[in-house]
């Protein structure tokens, strides 16, 4: 989601200015870099600047080679190492008299301020310190969340992760924790959102349908990434989508169904096996044509493995059945069809070449 758009959706919601650098500060903290002192966000509508205005820290117009900003800034937090900026450029001087006006009319007057003053409101010096102290917390926290994230990448229909920083502490109630809680949004692509709760909002948050729909409520504040979502359970219309999926996606005649389990044959003769009874129940098995199993993926949690309990068996061969590596799967087989589909190609061409070796 573009940050214009959180902003629409946070104003939708009536949210106030300062609710609003919340929501944005969530995101944006995923844009800073070493080399950018502030954020700066550009309002097309003189109602939506005023909004960001009022809440504002501080408001003024900088002045510089002829253009006028209309600023509204919000300071640097313990959280967000770089100030945000919400404003309006112009240069024709009707237009600049026509906002000021507008704005003065509402009790907003703004100063003018030069380049000097506008570094100060800013405190650019102290930046780099700022962001590599901030940087070292923000790495030592996403850590779990990024090595997850690349895995899904790897192996799922995830696209792009969000990490919501709340610098080692609940994103609730502050307290510090060490734990991690994740949500999927998965459309045309998927967008995996990390974030940091306590033990205690941990459990809440299971209560309620989705984790964003309980940061949502907790924080009073939007959730734009539910947007027309559905939380997807298992269920015969999973059963159904999956066949849909396996069928376009990976090539496969449906060979049979039994309750929740998908039995699809490859022109190649090999046979997926795909078991769903639930994200925490489920496995995808692999055949050769001779009905041997040739590899795994399942939720057993049988297997010290890093990200697990879920996990991928690569060989099932006597030998090195009991060699394991996290799957990153979902048990969401329309989201897991990356790799099954690297697996069963795997053992495809494993096969083909086999076979030209004994001939």
């Amino acid at each position: 989601m573009k940050i214009s758009e959180l902003i629409k959706t946070c104003f939708a919601h009536d949210l106030d200015g300062k609710q609003t650098d919340v929501c944005v500060s969530s995101i944006a903290v995923n844009l800073l870099k070493p080399t950018m002192p502030v954020v700066a966000i550009e309002m097309k509508a003189s109602d939506d600047l005023f909004r960001m205005m009022v809440t504002a820290d501080d408001a003024h117009i900088f002045v510089e080679g002829g253009v006028f900003h209309f600023n509204a800034l919000y300071v640097v937090t313990n959280h967000f190492p770089a100030p945000r900026i919400y404003f309006i450029k112009m240069e024709d001087l009707l237009q600049v008299a026509s906002l000021g006006s507008y704005l003065d009319r509402r009790g907003m007057k703004l100063r003018p301020i030069d380049g000097k003053k506008f570094s100060q409101l800013i405190d650019d010096r102290h930046y780099g310190d700022r962001y590599q102290q901030w940087h070292r917390r923000w790495e030592a926290n996403s850590k779990t969340f990024k090595g997850l994230l690349d895995g899904r990448i790897k192996n799922t229909a995830v696209e792009q992760g969000m990490w919501l920083s709340s610098d080692g502490n609940c994103l609730v109630c502050g307290d510090r924790t060490d734990r991690m809680s994740t949500a999927t949004v998965i459309g045309k692509t998927g967008m995996m959102i990390g974030l940091q709760l306590c033990q205690r909002h941990e459990a809440e948050a299971q209560n309620q349908s989705t984790l964003l729909e309980f940061i949502s409520i907790k924080m009073r504040v939007p959730a734009p990434f539910l947007s027309g979502a559905k939380v997807t359970l298992h269920s015969d219309m999973t059963i159904s989508m999956s066949c849909d999926a396996i069928y376009n996606e990976l090539d496969c005649e449906i060979e049979k169904v039994e309750e929740n389990t998908i039995t699809a044959l490859r022109k190649s003769g090999f046979r997926i096996i795909l078991r769903q009874d639930g994200l925490t129940n489920y496995a995808y098995n692999i055949q050769d044509p001779n009905r041997v199993p040739i590899s795994r993926i399942d939720s057993a949690d049988h297997h010290n493995v890093e990200y697990g309990p879920d996990h991928l068996h690569r060989n099932l061969s006597k030998s090195k059945k009991n060699i394991v590596e996290p799957s990153f799967t979902y048990g969401f087989a329309i989201a897991d069809l990356k790799v099954i589909k690297q697996l069963v190609e795997e053992a495809e061409s494993q096969w083909s070449n086999s076979l030209k070796a004994s001939q």
